[in-house]
């Protein structure tokens, strides 16, 4: 699909619609056209579920229970609030 890069940026542009274009705007022309090439034709809703799922996992696998400042420093890191680490670090949550 090298032929793409023939193509100016202005024009692609242009013929970007609905969600593609949010996805060429957002990541760029590599990520849409390995979307073309291995997805063309699904309809994919992007869950943020698995994402928070792995953020738990990431904070589980990394927390310092000897450091007081862990779960701020995890927070920071992930982009999430200190009460999502909290609940993460809870050996109830799934």
């Amino acid at each position: 699909m090298d032929w793409i890069y023939e193509i100016e940026k202005e024009e692609i542009e242009k013929l970007m619609n609905k969600d593609m274009a949010l996805v060429y705007q957002e990541c760029g022309l590599e990520v849409a056209k390995k979307l073309w090439e291995k997805l063309a034709g699904l309809n994919i809703y992007i869950s943020e579920k698995s994402f928070f799922d792995i953020k738990r996992l990431y904070i589980r696998k990394h927390y310092n229970p000897d450091d007081p400042h862990s779960k701020k420093a995890l927070a920071v890191r992930l982009k999430v609030s200190e009460d999502f680490v909290k609940k993460s670090l809870c050996k109830y949550e799934k």
